[in-house]
């Protein structure tokens, strides 16, 4: 019954202007069960990458605890190992699940009230599954900076066919004068003795 009361005294009502969490709870003569879950983490960075699954916006699955009539307003808190508190808050509990987590069962509750330390843990649970579900960036696909070796820059150190300088040509001696040159043949045709033709004659029909 402390704890009933310490809860009463401590939990402030939930805004209606407050859209992330649920709103106001029909009001129960009696008091609600308090129920106080400890976990085996050693801190809440542990519980969170261990645990993350069990905590959602809106509820949370109190693994290890018993299962409860559907509908009913527990008030409850969840603590480290070590004692320190992670969470405390109201619920209306929404079923049990028998395998909820790590083979645990765990009771579900839908939040009703929850204090400031505890809203702050549940907005960062949110962000940190939004992280864990945002896609990975992709590679980056620019040009490769730096000497392409391989075949490649083989080929690119090779001079291109066609291109290489050619060696330079003996020059082309000039052609005598055409009539000069048949004149000196005719003259040395004269002087040739007639019989000298006769047999050179001879020689090329042979």
């Amino acid at each position: 019954m402390a704890l009933a009361s310490r809860y009463h005294e401590d939990l402030p009502s939930p805004s209606a202007a407050d859209p992330a969490y649920p709103g106001q709870v029909p009001e129960d003569p009696k008091p609600p069960v308090a129920v106080r879950i400890t976990r085996p983490q050693a801190s809440e960075e542990e519980f969170l990458e261990q645990e993350l699954d069990t905590l959602s916006r809106t509820g949370v699955i109190l693994l290890g605890s018993q299962a409860r009539p559907q509908g009913v307003v527990l008030r409850f808190e969840l603590a480290l190992t070590s004692g320190a508190l992670l969470m405390r808050g109201e619920g209306r509990v929404v079923g049990y699940r028998d395998d909820a987590h790590a083979g645990l069962g765990g009771l579900v509750l839908r939040f009703t009230r929850l204090d400031t330390r505890s809203k702050a843990l549940v907005d960062r649970a949110t962000a940190l599954r939004e992280q864990r579900r945002a896609p990975h960036p992709a590679e980056p696909s620019g040009p490769v900076s730096g000497p392409i070796s391989g075949p490649a820059s083989t080929a690119a150190s090779l001079p291109i066919s066609g291109s290489e300088p050619r060696a330079a040509r003996a020059p082309v001696p000039a052609t005598p004068d055409r009539d000069a040159l048949l004149d000196r043949l005719r003259a040395r045709a004269r002087g040739l003795d007639a019989g000298v033709v006769q047999q050179i004659l001879a020689k090329r029909r042979a």
